[in-house]
């Protein structure tokens, strides 16, 4: 099966979630309104890590939503995004770095997301921006180093990996390209399929 098939089986409602932990009835009710605000997905490889009768394993704590997560305290944008964004998809917040987000998708919607709010949505704000991006970082000698991000960059096609890693190695200002991503946790075989 391919990684993107086994993306397909990531467990995505509660009952799903039910099959493999087990939840007290408040949680179960406290979980639906949670996922309908912030959804969840969780690979089964990453569920199978899971201690299901340990409700403090910091394994689950990375997928399962938690109740903390309707606590209303906090910034919405908490990285500072809105005031960061240079061009849609590109972030400019410190001199030498920049941050490309190069899709919203995730192999799982990880709890401590700071841009949870946008998961799983179509990639509107990064592709069809990407000559701009390419365009200010030219501009920009002052970068020294990019991340590609988003979601989680190796989610793309490995075909966009190389279009992105081709472009921004063909500039002489750039000492560091990184990929930000969690994806050889939460689902290895993207790395080896």
């Amino acid at each position: 099966m391919s990684w993107q098939n086994m993306l397909k089986e990531n467990i995505v409602t509660v009952e799903q979630l039910q099959e493999h932990i087990f939840f007290r009835e408040e949680h179960l009710e406290q979980l639906q309104r949670i996922s309908k605000r912030f959804p969840f997905s969780i690979p089964p490889y990453y569920l199978s890590l899971v201690d299901p009768s340990d409700p403090h394993d910091p394994i689950r704590k990375m997928c399962v939503p938690s109740p903390d997560e309707l606590d209303p305290g906090g910034r919405f944008d908490t990285s500072g995004e809105a005031s960061n964004t240079v061009v849609p998809g590109l972030q400019h917040k410190y001199p030498q770095t920049a941050l490309i987000l190069t899709t919203n998708a995730c192999a799982m919607y990880c709890r401590h997301c700071f841009r949870k709010r946008l998961v799983g949505l179509e990639d509107k704000e990064t592709r069809p921006q990407r000559d701009k991006i390419m365009a200010y970082i030219r501009e920009h000698t002052e970068i020294s180093n990019i991340l590609l991000s988003g979601g989680d960059a190796l989610l793309n096609p490995t075909s966009v990996l190389r279009e992105y890693l081709e472009d921004l190695c063909s500039l002489g200002h750039l000492d560091a390209i990184r990929i930000g991503s969690r994806t050889p946790v939460v689902l290895p075989m993207r790395i080896y399929m």
